[in-house]
Parts: structure tokens; sequence; C-alpha cells
């Protein structure tokens, strides 16, 4: 009797454990992160501060699945006298990313992703009569503000390296980013940095 107890225990006890190999590792992301953009003309740039998040699922101990967000502010810049020109974006990628494990307290990693960018291009004219930024008066209504939106493809690769602090918190270094991407007018292709703290689990 006691024979039959023990194997239904140890039939009983290997779903579970199965189970539990089988749990995927997930990450969590959230930081800070820099862009400089280039002008489509090839002269000049510009720089953008926001943030960056991810979640990284990760059923096998080198390959996952990443879903990135980010948003970069850039702060008005002057184009020559006519005025100055403020751009923001957002992307939305996603990709396979690829980690090297067992190394004691240190995650490098790299993936390669694709997405979509929207960008927005705000232009405010200074005025030739008070030098100053136009108002509906000064300046022709056209002229007044000249706002533009849109959306496209998008690709990135890169990767990081994340340092184990405590538990589940991990530092993540740097992660750099190759984000290319045809948005009209200045966003081109671009170096995009990002630091912050990932929470991992089921590692």
């Amino acid at each position: 009797m006691r024979r039959w107890l023990l194997l239904a225990l140890l039939m009983l006890g290997l779903p579970l454990d199965s189970s539990a190999q089988i749990i995927p590792h997930v990450a969590v992301f959230g930081g800070y992160t820099y862009i400089h953009a280039k002008y489509n003309t090839g002269v000049g740039g510009f720089s953008l501060n926001g943030w960056d998040g991810s979640l990284e699922v990760k059923p096998l101990p080198l390959v996952g699945l990443v879903a990135d967000v980010s948003r970069q502010y850039a702060s008005p810049t002057q184009i020559a006298s006519a005025g100055s020109v403020k751009e923001n974006q957002t992307t939305l990628l996603l990709g396979p990313e690829v980690s090297i494990p067992h190394i004691p307290r240190v995650i490098p990693f790299a993936h390669a992703m694709v997405g979509i960018i929207h960008g927005t291009n705000t232009v405010t004219y200074i005025s030739p009569a008070t030098g100053s930024p136009c108002t509906p008066t000064s300046c022709p209504p056209a002229a007044f503000r000249s706002l533009q939106t849109g959306n496209a493809f998008a690709t990135a690769l890169g990767g990081g390296v994340d340092i184990k602090l405590a538990g589940p918190l991990w530092f993540r270094a740097v992660q750099a980013d190759w984000l290319h991407a045809n948005l009209s007018p200045d966003h081109h292709t671009q170096v995009r940095l990002a630091t912050g703290l990932v929470v991992r689990f089921g590692r």
C-alpha cells in the first residue's frame, strides 16, 4: 500500500515540476532614453529626450520576444530668422531578443525589432515686423503655425547589458539601438540610447 501511495505522489508531482520548467522568464524595463536625430538635409541635427519601456517574455533560455514603446520630446530649435521648430516622436516596436545566460549577475542581450513610428513637427514663425513669434494679427493665418504629423514603418537593431542589483531588480547599464524610419520631414536614421531599471521574474 505504501508503495502505491508513494508512486501516486510521484506521478502527481511530475506535472507540477514540468510546468515549473516551462514558465517563461519575464522582464519589465522602464527608464530614460536619448536620441540625436539629423535633418533630412544631412546638415545639422537635434536632440530628443524621453522615456522607454519594454516587456520581454522568454519561454526559452536564449530566445524571447520583446515589445518596446518609447516617446521622445525635442526642445524648440531655432531655424535661422524664420522661427523655431519642435519635434516629438513615439515608437512601438516588436521582435525577437537573444541573451547570453549563466553569466553571474550580468545579462548581455541583442534584439531586432520592427514596428511603427509616429512623429509631429511644429513650426512657430517669427513676425518680420516685431521679431516675436507670430500672432494671428501680425502674420498671415497660414504662417501662424505649421503642424505636420505622420506615421512610418520603423526598424531597430541593437542590444545592451543588464546588471543584477538585488533580488529581481536589475540595472540596465546601457541599451543602444540603431533606429531607422523614413518619417518626413526630419526623422531618419538615429541612434537611440536608454538606461533604467529592470524587474526580472523566473531567473
